[in-house]
């Protein structure tokens, strides 16, 4: 079922994507238990990094000490260096 939605989906963007996608899971299926497992797990990763940068670049804290960063070296702008 997943796989009827993704491949819906991404026909809309165009053929390439989709050929694009089978090409990458061909090459998945190619690799052993092993590897899909690595695979799987480093995606994982990266989604929960993300996941986690997208969490404190919308916390107002870590927001407002950026903005006192930005006004500390605003004066740095006009020396030229």
């Amino acid at each position: 079922m997943q796989a009827i939605r993704l491949q819906q989906t991404v026909e809309r963007d165009g053929e390439i994507c989709l050929s694009n996608l089978n090409v990458i899971a061909k090459s998945i299926d190619a690799l052993n238990l092993t590897e899909q497992l690595w695979l799987l797990e480093h995606i994982a990763h990266q989604i929960r990094v993300r996941n986690e940068l997208v969490a404190m670049a919308q916390d107002p804290q870590i927001q407002a000490e950026l903005s006192q960063i930005q006004q500390e070296f605003t004066i740095t702008d006009f020396d030229g260096l």
